[in-house]
């Protein structure tokens, strides 16, 4: 059938069938891993399931799933976006029965008895318990002649910046890391020099030391940034500090 439509119409066609091939063959591929997985699928409390739940019951149920993932090897790399500042929360501790909008906290609105800035403190505090579990949990997984927590990297990325529209001149990372990382940073407090100074790094050049630690020597990741050309700062290659 395919083979008598016009050309452009042919290649649709042979795209459909390489996506339902692709999807096929990831099927497969779970499926052979079937003994493995089995023992870690998630085991959902009712409330994890229920069409109505709080944001918090949300995120940890959205954790078992990602640490069910990590430790059935169904990928070695999992991306978890918490929240964001469109975010109506509910179930922070102290806030339990308000719905609180993240947008409104960044111009500085409080709710209930909390101010903005204890809402602040309050979701960064969540933000940290889903950390915990995730390293507690992996910590007690077995792999080699360790844990799963010995050969993982986790990087918590802020949910802004320096101030609520943020110009990106502070961009605070935490990085957890088990002892077999190949970065350098481990126990570590690591500031770099402001925006145009000597030795100012930038987000590209973090993504870049990422990639040339694990095998992917870039010169840099992403656009480099046309205002640093004033300072001749160099953009290129890993940051030394994380790599030493």
């Amino acid at each position: 059938m395919a083979g008598a439509a016009p050309g452009g119409e042919r290649a649709k066609v042979q795209s459909y069938a390489d996506s339902l091939e692709a999807v096929r063959e990831r099927d497969r591929k779970v499926q052979a891993m079937a003994d493995a997985i089995r023992p870690h699928v998630p085991k959902l409390d009712a409330k994890y399931l229920a069409d109505e739940m709080t944001t918090v019951d949300r995120q940890r149920g959205h954790l078992e799933v990602l640490l069910s993932a990590l430790l059935s090897g169904l990928t070695n790399v999992v991306a978890f976006t918490v929240d964001e500042l469109g975010h109506e929360y509910t179930g922070l501790p102290g806030l339990e029965t308000d719905k609180v909008n993240l947008h409104d906290v960044g111009h500085g609105k409080g709710f209930g008895k909390l101010t903005a800035e204890e809402i602040r403190f309050a979701v960064r505090r969540q933000h940290m318990t889903l950390i915990d579990t995730i390293v507690s949990r992996l910590k007690k997984a077995p792999e080699g002649d360790g844990t799963v927590f010995d050969n993982t990297t986790i990087c918590y990325f802020p949910d802004n910046g320096e101030t609520h529209h943020s110009h990106g001149t502070e961009f605070p990372f935490v990085v957890v890391s088990g002892k077999n990382a190949k970065l350098n940073v481990r126990g570590k407090y690591i500031r770099l020099p402001n925006y145009g100074d000597a030795g100012h790094k930038t987000l590209g050049n973090w993504y870049t030391t990422l990639l040339n630690a694990y095998g992917n020597p870039v010169k840099h990741y992403g656009d480099p940034d046309p205002g640093l050309a004033r300072f001749g700062i160099d953009q290129t290659g890993a940051i030394k500090q994380f790599t030493a």
